[in-house]
């Protein structure tokens, strides 16, 4: 059967331009017209979660040598006996990040506080080997592939129908209904973008693990000719129907009962095994696939002009801005590392938590923290490639995708702000925000009171005290809605209590964390005037080594390292932890402010 005659269940295809083939490869492929090359081509394998990507790999590999994989780079050191180049590639961290600067790496991650990738010229020296250079990645990672110019086929690998999809995740016993739910969506957006004309080679349908192991290795033989694929073997269009997922709970209840009585049949689509625990500190064998990508995150809403409508992620990212690292790196989704939650926590586990300002620094922490803990988190920035980025690092940390919601918003527009409780609501329609984290806040170094730019005091007039204000009213008013309130957190810092750089310029921002100060009291004060059970925490770090002072010099990162190198900093960690302490505070008790500031730090 060619993969043009075989399509998904419930899917419609036009023929494809090209003269239909016979079988895919037949007779190897090798057109008379067509000349080999001196290397052969990578092989790269994308689809859904679940599709059998990695157990197709390992059929075509065993008793072969005509394949290799990449060795990845990382910047942890290396372990007893391990070999650089043939384990890992070990470098720093600024070397690390100097070549992402440059775009050598297809795909990074950081992950327990190390750096992985893997670069273009790791996979380019497989090929120059003489090796066809397998790797598993998701949509991103093929767009992000074909920009590399590096050679390639590309092969969709496709289930035979949804409700078979459905059925191998239920069967596995290890994700709950909603991420089963959400791969089965992530499936119906991937299998679309077979559309994407000159992004895949082949279509595969993996209805017959022998039959698709057999077109497999004969795709795979044309790649180590470094044949060109054969035209026609994508269909021209394919139109996923608009029908209802199968019924999960029911396919997960029936799997169950079914693996008490029943053993499982001979003859099933094989799926790829759930992911490992992470092991970053961990050598591979030599023989082991490099870092492959995780199954394709969900659709990032932004809020603009129709918010409330999640849009599919927007143009596929850089070689700087790739995926996350292997699947053997990261936790079980369905699992939650739990350990570190502070005692009291336990009653936000499954509520929702909104943060601002989370694309860096202080926001990035305590998004990491609240969702290791157990709640779904609302990722707030301006900044898309940064949230996509930490949506990348939430997966390679073992949080499921289905709990993490990554929202574009500038919280000084007040049509914006105000449609992040409905594109909560419609992501958890049972929930709405129980925590918010008012963290979003920025300086300028040009705002001195003599001779200010008026357009930097407005920018930190805006952001750091309507800004919070707004996000404030939106969530206090859906929490009226559904007469649940919970806990507001703001960001103040130690310049709302006294002004440490007066002479430099620097009252403007003082009093606009000032404001901050004081509106948080007065919150606390109209929500006891009211009776309602509103608690408001107010947090003031002193210096944190983050992007601040960068940003606070218009993106000059020595001014950064000159305000972070006179003595050891707090880190956006230990904020975090002041966040998780707060919230973890028994019912009789109210934290009113915090002040930490580092031990050398003297104002």
């Amino acid at each position: 059967m060619g993969a043009e005659q075989s399509v998904p269940a419930g899917v419609e295809v036009q023929p494809a331009t090209a003269p239909a083939q016979s079988e895919v490869g037949a007779g190897n492929g090798a057109n008379a017209t067509q000349q080999a090359t001196s290397n052969p081509s990578a092989l790269v394998l994308i689809g859904p979660s679940g599709v059998g990507k990695g157990t197709l790999a390992k059929r075509l590999t065993q008793d072969s040598e005509q394949y290799g994989f990449s060795v990845s780079h990382t910047t942890r050191s290396p372990r007893p006996n391990e070999q650089h180049g043939v384990h890992y590639f070990f470098t720093t961290k600024e070397q690390f990040a100097k070549d992402v600067g440059e775009g050598k790496f297809l795909e990074y991650a950081e992950v327990h506080g190390n750096m992985y990738g893997t670069s273009i010229s790791a996979v380019q020296s497989v090929l120059e080997s003489g090796r066809v250079c397998i790797l598993d990645i998701d949509v991103q990672g093929a767009r992000a592939m074909r920009r590399s110019g590096l050679k390639g086929i590309y092969v969709f690998i496709a289930p035979p129908s949804l409700e078979d999809l459905a059925n191998r995740l239920a069967g596995r016993g290890t994700e709950s209904v909603e991420q089963i739910t959400r791969r089965l969506n992530n499936a119906k957006m991937e299998i679309e973008s077979i559309n994407e004309k000159g992004l895949y080679d082949y279509l595969l349908i993996n209805d017959d693990l022998e039959e698709a192991v057999k077109r497999l290795k004969a795709i795979a033989e044309r790649a180590a000719a470094g044949l060109e694929p054969e035209p026609g073997m994508v269909p021209e269009r394919v139109v996923l129907e608009d029908a209802p997922l199968p019924d999960i709970q029911a396919l997960t209840e029936q799997q169950a009962a079914a693996s008490d009585t029943v053993p499982a049949p001979p003859q099933e689509l094989p799926t790829e095994p759930a992911p490992e625990e992470p092991a970053p500190e961990a050598a591979p064998a030599q023989d082991a696939p490099a870092p492959q990508e995780p199954p394709a995150a969900p659709s990032m809403p932004a809020a603009v002009a129709a918010p409330q409508a999640p849009v599919a992620d927007g143009p596929a990212t850089s070689a700087a801005a790739a995926p996350p690292p292997p699947q053997q790196q990261q936790q079980p989704q369905g699992q939650l590392p739990m350990d570190g939650v502070p005692p009291g926590f336990e009653k936000w586990h499954g509520k929702v938590a909104l943060v601002t300002g989370a694309s860096s620094g202080i926001g990035w922490a305590t998004c990491e923290a609240l969702a290791l803990a157990g709640m779904r988190v609302v990722a707030v920035a301006r900044r898309k490639d940064r949230l996509e980025e930490l949506q990348r690092h939430m997966h390679a940390l073992g949080i499921p995708l289905v709990n993490f919601l990554p929202v574009v918003c500038d919280i000084t527009k007040e049509a914006e702000v105000a449609t992040l409780p409905k594109i909560v609501a419609k992501r958890w329609p049972e929930c709405g925000v129980d925590v918010l984290v008012n963290n979003a806040g920025m300086s300028r170094n040009d705002a001195s009171l003599f001779d200010g730019n008026i357009g930097s005091w407005v920018e930190m007039l805006s952001t750091n005290v309507l800004g919070t204000c707004m996000m404030t009213r939106a969530v206090v008013q859906d929490m009226r809605r559904r007469n649940s309130y919970g806990h507001i957190i703001n960001m103040i810092g130690l310049s709302g209590h006294r002004i440490p750089d007066g002479p430099q310029g620097g009252g403007f921002y003082c009093a606009t964390k000032a404001a901050v100060k004081t509106i948080t009291e007065g919150l606390r004060q109209e929500a006891r005037g009211e009776r309602l059970p509103l608690r408001v925490s107010g947090i003031s770090p002193g210096i944190v080594e983050t992007e601040f002072f960068a940003v606070r010099a218009f993106g000059d990162p020595e001014a950064a390292r000159k305000a972070t190198s006179q003595f050891k900093c707090l880190q956006p960690v230990d904020v975090a932890d002041a966040v998780m302490w707060c919230l973890s505070c028994p019912e009789h008790m109210e934290v009113n402010d915090i002040v930490v500031r580092p031990t050398e730090q003297l104002i």
